[in-house]
């Protein structure tokens, strides 16, 4: 089975009201049961990642029950591939705000510093100070309501709430703004001359263009339906059990910790093995390169953990380093992806410096501006200003305005890296091991830094610096992909996924604020106390310089990754992507690295023994994981948001 494609040279279509209508609505009620079904029933996220479980599903439910029925009634009021794609791309652009994308994480800061404050950690007198009136909820009743829950019948005291959240609003709709000025500048860059693979866009595109539901081809495959049925079979299985324990279960996740026994093999703890049927799908369409470096890199990490172990090397995490890795890991991980936006910026340099020049003399006749996403002056200007305002409301906020600068450098350097590691390694849930925080106490120390930019850096909400595993940007440069593939205006779609950002932003705040002021957030995974603690620790020690060490480690991924790129240029068979290492001790390595190594064999063995043309025979099954995994996600999320039941079973890593 062979996606059909279009003609290239047919002209990019206007977008329809309906789909707009369509999708702004999914979108804004996708953000209003996102927060009760990942917060307080925990299920499967509804917006997890960048391969969203509701974009999807109301995806396939469009096309395989409302499409074959409205092409029964009257085949012409069906939804079109070019309308079905525009919904899919809406509902992703606002699908991660009311979850870890944004509100996750976000909202606890505003009221943390004072309810988590005690005489004993003395943070009053540490940084109280620098905290601005403006910047924080000041009521000490709501902030108790906020993470204990208010009375029956209490509303939330939207009065002390709207000048913190209309100043974090503005900012965050600058960052949107920054992330979607990057796309349109690189998107020629990435999709023409790179040829990105884009695998998170291949299955939602191929969906939309057999829009005849169950009677196109598509659907009828044989290859597909069993490929549908393995995750089926096994996540029934499993949810039963979680609600009816004396029934079996198959396992799919194996942790092998209790065998990591002794000094040595300690070092290499936590690891597991995760069977994630919807990523060997996803790895299924990488090449082959990709994919070897995705798991190859990760137990290259456990490795450098072995070794260490075994000269007695202490394996710590410091302030900023996330999730499980270590300082050294974090270190090389920061590097990589640093010297690798440098190599992108430098491989594209002829064509940056051509749209700068046509920007400034407002000359269009060398670049088809009038089909790029926004017109390249507003793209580059608007990239400068964006980029000057959040430096000058982080300095608002107690930066020094020079390391304000270098703070938001630094971010988009790493939205530039991990949006290129989502469009190339197929990745749906991504989040570096490394921060702002890890990057900038290694290199400067605290000596170097006032004490005041110190809490900003520390009670910035992480979900715009760390936590970015539904961060806007890849969503708008997956949205934009699947756009050439169906030939839709991409300006039109961006305004469309621009007015999903705000609503999204407006609704998930309504929906996130309500779901804790009822349940309270210290019972939700809302109501931590964000950076504070590291705030704490880093405040009341000592004042550190330049961590040599861990400053080598970074050296050391810069000179890793340049050998990287410079090995694949010279030699044709080399097998090693860098895209791995720029990811080597991440979560989403953690977590995925198994599937993605099984992917791996069974399309290395069918490569090798079939042929190419027994791996597109059998791409249509490994499409089917993708559909029955996140089908049966879908499933047992509704089935928990309506029987209001915990059953503890999440399908997707969360």
């Amino acid at each position: 089975m062979t996606m059909p494609t279009l003609n290239s040279s047919q002209q990019a279509t206007k977008i329809s009201l309906r789909a707009v209508v369509v999708g702004l609505s999914c979108a804004v009620l996708e953000c209003l049961l996102a927060p009760y079904n990942d917060y307080v029933i925990r299920n499967t996220f509804l917006a997890g990642g960048h391969f969203p479980l509701g974009p999807f599903f109301v995806l396939s439910v469009l096309v395989v029950v409302v499409n074959s029925a409205l092409i029964y009634l009257n085949p012409k009021i069906a939804f079109s591939s070019q309308d079905l794609v525009v919904i899919w791309s809406i509902m992703i652009a606002a699908a991660g705000i009311p979850s870890s994308g944004m509100m996750r994480n976000a909202l606890s800061t505003f009221v943390a510093y004072d309810y988590f404050a005690t005489p004993e950690n003395e943070w009053h007198s540490l940084f109280f100070q620098y905290i601005p009136t403006w910047r924080v909820v000041r009521d000490k009743t709501a902030i108790v309501d906020f993470f204990e829950g208010s009375t029956a019948g209490a509303t939330v005291p939207w009065r002390v709430w709207l000048k913190p959240l209309s100043i974090w609003s503005l900012y965050v709709l600058i960052a949107y703004f920054l992330m979607a000025c990057l796309c349109a500048i690189l998107r020629k860059q990435w999709v023409d001359y790179d040829r990105c693979q884009f695998p998170l866009v291949q299955l939602p595109v191929e969906i939309s263009t057999y829009r005849t539901g169950l009677s196109s081809s598509f659907w009828q495959n044989k290859m597909l339906w069993l490929g549908v049925t393995i995750p089926t079979f096994i996540h029934l299985l499993n949810g039963l059990h979680t609600f009816f324990p004396s029934l079996p279960d198959i396992p799919v996740r194996f942790r092998l910790d209790s065998v990591l026994v002794g000094r040595l093999f300690s070092a290499i703890k936590p690891f597991e093995m995760i069977v994630f049927w919807s990523m060997i799908g996803f790895s299924y369409l990488l090449s082959l390169e990709v994919a070897f470096s995705l798991w190859f890199f990760y137990l290259f990490f456990k490795l450098q953990c072995l070794i260490g172990g075994l000269l007695g090397l202490p394996l710590i995490s410091g302030p900023g380093v996330k999730w499980t890795a270590y300082s050294f890991s974090a270190a090389q991980e920061a590097g990589a992806c640093l010297t690798f936006v440098a190599f992108v910026v430098f491989q594209a340099r002829g064509y940056l410096k051509k749209m700068f020049v046509d920007a400034v003399n407002n000359n269009s006749s060398n670049l088809d501006q009038d089909e790029e996403a926004m017109p390249y002056q507003l793209a580059i200007w608007g990239l400068l200003v964006s980029i000057l305002m959040l430096a000058y409301l982080n300095h608002l906020m107690g930066m020094t305005f020079t390391f304000a600068l270098m703070f938001v450098f630094l971010l988009l350097g790493m939205f530039v890296a991990l949006t290129w590691q989502i469009i190339n390694g197929g990745i749906p849930v991504i989040n570096p091991s490394f921060s702002p925080q890890s990057v900038f106490l290694t290199t400067l120390g605290t000596s170097r830094l006032t004490p005041s930019t110190i809490s900003w850096l520390f009670m910035h909400p992480t979900s715009l610096t760390s936590h970015l595993r539904e961060f806007m940007m890849p969503n708008i440069m997956n949205g934009l992909k699947a756009a050439d593939e169906i030939k839709i205006n991409r300006r039109h779609l961006l305004l469309a996924m621009g007015l999903a950002m705000v609503l999204g932003l407006i609704v998930s705040y309504y929906s996130v604020l309500t779901v804790c002021y009822q349940h309270g957030a210290l019972h939700l995974p809302t109501g931590g106390s964000g950076g504070l603690r590291w705030l704490n620790a880093v405040l009341t020690s000592s004042k550190t310089n330049t961590d040599w060490i861990n400053s080598g480690f970074t050296v050391l991924g810069s000179i890793v990754t340049l050998s990287l790129i410079f090995l694949r240029r010279i030699f044709v068979w080399w097998p090693i992507h860098p895209i791995g290492y720029t990811m080597l001790s991440s979560w989403a390595s953690h977590k995925l690295w198994f599937s993605i190594l099984i992917g791996y064999l069974v399309k290395y063995n069918l490569l090798k023994y079939g042929g190419l043309n027994t791996y597109r025979q059998t791409r249509p099954f490994f499409m089917g994981l993708i559909l029955g995994e996140m089908t049966c996600a879908a499933l047992w999320s509704i089935i928990g948001m309506i029987t209001g039941i915990n059953s503890g079973y999440r399908i997707l890593p969360n």
